[in-house]
């Protein structure tokens, strides 16, 4: 869960398998898709699987380190951009920082907390829309 929005992040439509469909906040709900399994592939990286789609969050294209570049899903593999480290933490709410990129997962624009808006990648700073809440689900 975002700590700046209190949403949860989902891909958009919640329900498709196809690559590249973008990451999305959305009001968090017991729908599979605003579920998460991370995986650590070592004590440094870890991938975030979706729980509906079983697809990885990466970066689009995978290598820009351009800010607000946006997030999405795509077939789990061994690329960098698949791949996620713990940044910053405060309380229970950490930061993501791509290993490829080196940049944050956040939420475009950093504040609107309506459903739909795209996850993106943004330089790590301060700002509480760049930290997320990680909670344990089972089921």
């Amino acid at each position: 869960m975002n700590w700046q929005t209190g949403k949860c992040l989902t891909i958009a439509g919640g329900v498709s398998t196809d690559n590249n469909v973008h990451a999305v906040q959305y009001t968090c709900d017991s729908h599979p898709s605003r579920r998460w399994d991370v995986w650590g592939y070592s004590s440094a990286y870890l991938q975030i699987r979706n729980r509906q789609t079983g697809k990885c969050l990466t970066i689009a294209g995978g290598v820009s380190t351009d800010n607000n570049v946006v997030a999405l899903q795509y077939t789990c593999d061994s690329h960098p951009s698949r791949y996620w480290a713990l940044g910053d933490q405060v309380g229970q709410h950490v930061q993501f920082r791509n290993v490829q990129t080196g940049k944050c997962l956040t939420i475009a624009g950093g504040v609107s907390t309506d459903n739909n808006v795209e996850a993106v990648q943004y330089t790590c700073d301060g700002h509480p829309s760049r930290f997320w809440e990680i909670r344990d689900y089972y089921g």
